[in-house]
């Protein structure tokens, strides 16, 4: 019979046997993107588990991708805009969606252009601006926080000492703890779904969640549960802008984006993302809509003083592209072709863009902003909306009521803030 020592050390044995397994499977699943290996059919093709760690996923992504042109933004940015559609000049490849879903500031475009530009190669970036953005003053933002440990500058262009730190700390966490098995073993389940979430090579989040959000509730309610949230945001960024005088919140950092580009030759596109015409409308009711004409009034001033050294394309407007009608309620089967909700735009509405900010050939969508252009631009707006809701008395909210008429005339020519 053998002893308490030999068993002791086949207990010992055994766990670090396991343990070795636990580790070689989740290295070999890789669920949160850390160290690209390579994918396997049926285990690891699809990356579900990246939806909540999209920031740690990008910037490992990046380091081996080493793009030429980044693409940053948010979320509607990260679902909308497909890094690898043939649309992109071959010029601008490889293309890198830098797009970060979830609580995100104008600030954080510059710390994620700092890090893409960090791992060499990067000749371009196409940075979107939310608008909602510019309408209050930032606020910390915890991811961001941590992921400043894990870029390799600071802020300030330093080499970051905590970098090596992090990252080791996320190998760490990405291999050797039961969180790490579970989403392993989690991403391992989820392969054979037949619509399963994604983050590509290049960055490029998939559709899958609205996919699924659609078929099961249909776009009128995706459309309507986003309204009520937009209507609430929109309700407490109005009495922050009711009093505000002088330029936008944000617009030092949109300034700082612009001289870190300029400073390493890197060629810049800035982009005024679509909105479906449900959120342009909740905003204007909100008495916003003066907000939105001031910025991109002070952005254009901004990017007239780099001497066409920047581009600034406005898609915030009331065109056919954003005033699709929205299927009605119950309606589970009819598809919308450019947006997801009044926020997110579809990918086909993505690959509209870039051929239309790259492309030789697009449909009439969006504008290029100048000092020339800017005021016949907020007209023309004013008066596509004029059209649309006054004129035709056309509902445009899923879920609110269109405004009478005579509050529809007041409120068309709004007045400039000073």
């Amino acid at each position: 019979m053998r002893g308490p020592r030999a068993f002791l050390r086949i207990w010992a044995g055994s766990l670090a046997g396991l343990g070795f397994l636990a580790v070689a499977f989740n290295l070999a699943v890789d669920p949160y993107e850390v160290f690209g290996t390579p994918r396997m059919a049926g285990i690891s093709l699809f990356k579900p588990i990246t939806k909540n760690h999209a920031m740690l996923a990008k910037t490992n992504q990046v380091a081996r991708f080493h793009p030429a042109t980044v693409v940053i933004g948010s979320s509607p940015i990260h679902i909308g805009i497909d890094a690898s559609t043939p649309v992109w000049p071959e010029a601008m490849g490889p293309v890198f969606n830098y797009g970060i879903p979830g609580v995100y500031e104008t600030s954080t475009s510059l710390r994620i252009l700092q890090e893409a530009v960090a791992t060499g190669g990067v000749k371009s970036a196409v940075v979107f601006l939310d608008f909602q953005n510019f309408f209050s003053p930032e606020d910390p933002d915890p991811a961001l926080l941590e992921a400043d440990r894990r870029f390799r500058s600071l802020p300030d262009g330093n080499p970051n000492p905590d970098s090596r730190m992090q990252r080791a700390n996320d190998m760490f966490l990405s291999v050797a703890t039961a969180g790490a098995l579970i989403d392993s073993v989690t991403t391992v389940a989820l392969q054979r779904r037949p619509n399963v979430l994604d983050l590509a090579s290049d960055g490029s989040g998939t559709e899958a969640d609205f996919i699924d959000a659609a078929r099961n509730d249909g776009m009128h309610d995706l459309f309507a549960q986003k309204d009520a949230a937009e209507a609430v945001r929109a309700a407490k960024l109005a009495p922050v802008m009711a009093g505000w005088r002088g330029p936008l919140p944000d617009l030092d950092a949109v300034a700082a984006i612009v001289a870190f580009a300029r400073a390493r030759d890197i060629g810049l596109t800035l982009v005024i993302a679509p909105h479906h015409v449900d959120a342009l409308e909740l905003y204007w009711r909100a008495g916003l809509w003066p907000r939105v004409e001031q910025l991109k009034t002070e952005l254009t001033a901004l990017v007239a003083a780099q001497h066409g050294a920047v581009t600034l394309w406005d898609f915030l407007d009331y065109s056919s592209f954003n005033i699709e009608p929205v299927p009605a309620a119950g309606d589970r089967r009819t598809p919308t072709s450019w947006f997801w909700e009044p926020t997110h735009f579809k990918k086909q509405l993505g690959d509209v863009m870039i051929q239309r900010m790259f492309g030789r050939s697009a449909p009439a969508f969006g504008m290029i902003l100048t000092a020339d252009t800017v005021a016949v631009r907020n007209a023309e707006i004013r008066a596509a909306r004029r059209s649309l809701v006054c004129e035709r008395k056309q509902p445009v909210l899923t879920a609110l009521e269109s405004p009478p008429t005579d509050r529809c005339v007041r409120i068309e020519t709004p007045n400039r803030p000073t």
